[in-house]
């Protein structure tokens, strides 16, 4: 466990970070990660004494690999993945009702999606936390009290019970620490968001699961790979977890007991019809879950800010409860970089809530609806709802959203407008003797995106803007080259000429022509704001 020194050494409980963590799940470490990687002191703080070490989440897709790829991990997690390509709803005679289509690879410039053993993500998140020398973590503490002030925030902690071998809590040790910034990452039942004062909108979904983890000793020929069975019998799923492991999720049927399912055989007997045995495979997991859907009101308060299932949950049927949550620890890393450098105004944290709660909401509300197919348990409704696929009266799954407010050039018009808050691309490219991915022969960061043979006029004053961020102008030509046309594709079918996206990932504003670039710019030093009045920390 790591104690109470800070990275420089300083006693811990006598620092002022620039940041404090709550919560040391796969979206606490990837902030955490971002955050050193920015050279900003962190202090990160979770009740148990060690990783989980047990798989939640099962699915990411081409965004959050181009996440880890920023944080140099990506190709250590591919290799215990399987690259998903359908994920299919099934009735309860194989009737094919519905179909994720993930064949493609993604904008990103990776693979659309993968399914993951989570141990595996988190192992590698945090190797990744611990190389960075500003970063301290410290597992086996929980939060107890919070005091907001004008310029920073203090944290109670005291010893977790899971940390103390049965002590009282009344012999445990506590600290205070204090921040600039708080951050809640500290899953559903989060303290810090009751702290907040933040009330949450259900979406009035609830259903009880049965969750089995199992490692095959032998190779399983179930049939049916990776997808819904929408058995009102027994809804459950099956899908490959990562490169070594599987998953099986039933559905309690009204009134069923949970409690039976704390015994091993209650897998064993669901597995049975699948012809699995426990001589087959072991069961590395089983565990019943609730799942829910409910959106936080409020994800700030002052230096107080929420990430993750702290502010947002959603049940798992279309895989982007972790995806959403990293998006979120993306999202806030390079705001609080910008304030805590003083490059920004302390108003630009406004619109991380802004522009992630819509998009988050959207999700919440397609993964219900998938999930209402799935679970249906009266066999006449979902024979009408069988029949209501048949006919091609179901409409398809809406396409996946996009940013629409926040920190983006929304007075943007004509062929500008369709980019704008999605997604900037990634293909192969060639420099200076080096050819791979463009963020890691070119880097990553801001970034102004010109087409191949494309030109901008800057004025001093729009330089500056881009300079004072960090952000590089990259003019694809001969270096770097666009090794694979892709870029030259991309840039046709928009009609662009120029992309300026963030460290997110996400344009912010683009142009049909080099004498429009400077607008861009000037609409992103609107967007950012004066130096903040927090001091800035070298």
């Amino acid at each position: 466990m790591s104690e109470t020194t800070d990275p420089a050494g300083r006693p811990g409980d006598d620092v002022l970070y620039d940041v404090v963590l709550i919560g040391y799940g796969p979206v606490g470490q990837t902030l955490a990660a971002l955050l050193g990687q920015a050279g900003r002191e962190v202090a990160v703080f979770e009740r148990w004494p060690r990783l989980y070490g047990r798989a939640r989440a099962g699915h990411v897709d081409h965004e959050i690999m181009r996440i880890f790829q920023s944080l140099g991990i990506a190709e250590r997690v591919e290799r215990d993945m399987f690259r998903a390509t359908k994920y299919v709803f099934r009735n309860a005679d194989g009737e094919t009702l519905l179909t994720f289509d993930w064949d493609a690879d993604g904008i990103s410039g990776w693979p659309s999606d993968y399914i993951m053993y989570q141990p595996s993500i988190e192992d590698a998140l945090d190797a990744a936390v611990r190389a960075q020398p500003t970063v301290s973590v410290h597992q086996g503490w929980e939060a107890t009290a919070i005091a907001p002030h004008e310029d920073h925030v203090e944290i109670t902690l005291r010893e977790s019970t899971e940390s103390r071998s049965g002590e009282s809590a009344s012999g445990a040790r506590t600290r205070t620490v204090r921040a600039r910034y708080l951050v809640g990452a500290d899953g559903a039942n989060s303290f810090v968001r009751t702290r907040l004062g933040a009330s949450q909108t259900d979406f009035g979904f609830r259903e009880t699961w049965f969750v089995c983890d199992l490692e095959p000793n032998v190779p399983l020929d179930l049939g049916f790979d990776n997808g819904q069975v929408c058995d009102p019998a027994r809804p459950h799923c099956l899908f490959q977890l990562g490169a070594r492991h599987r998953r099986f999720e039933f559905a309690l049927l009204p009134g069923e007991d949970p409690g039976r399912f704390r015994d091993p055989r209650a897998a064993w007997e669901l597995l049975a019809p699948y012809g699995v045995t426990p001589g087959k495979a072991d069961l590395v997991r089983h565990a019943v879950y609730t799942f829910e859907a409910k959106l936080a009101d409020r994800w700030r308060r002052g230096r107080i800010l929420l990430a993750g299932d702290a502010a947002h949950v959603m049940p798992p049927f279309m895989g982007q409860g972790m995806c959403s949550g990293i998006r979120d620890a993306k999202a806030l890393a390079w705001r609080l970089d910008l304030v805590l450098r003083g490059l920004a105004a302390d108003a630009v944290l406004d619109g991380y809530q802004a522009e992630r709660a819509p998009h988050v909401e959207t999700l919440i509300r397609m993964s219900v609806e998938a999930g209402r197919v799935s679970c249906t348990f009266d066999p006449e409704i979902a024979a009408a709802r069988d029949e209501a696929f048949r006919r091609g009266e179901v409409a398809p799954p809406p396409p996946f959203p996009h940013l629409l407010d926040g920190l983006l050039d929304t007075g943007a018009g004509g062929r500008a407008a369709e980019v704008v808050g999605r997604l900037a691309p990634q293909g192969r490219v060639r420099s200076g003797g080096r050819t791979g991915r463009f963020d890691d022969v070119v880097g990553h960061g801001w970034t102004l995106l010109l087409a191949p043979g494309a030109d901008c006029d800057l004025t001093p004053g729009q330089a500056a803007v881009l300079d004072r961020l960090g952000a590089r102008i990259v003019a694809l030509g001969e270096d770097p080259a666009d090794i694979d046309g892709y870029y030259a594709g991309y840039f046709a079918r928009t009609g662009l000429s120029m992309i300026l996206y963030r460290p997110d990932f996400y344009v912010f504003g683009a142009a049909e022509d080099g004498a429009a670039a400077g607008r861009v710019v000037d609409a992103l030093g609107r967007s950012i704001g004066g130096p903040s009045q927090i001091p800035a920390v070298p």
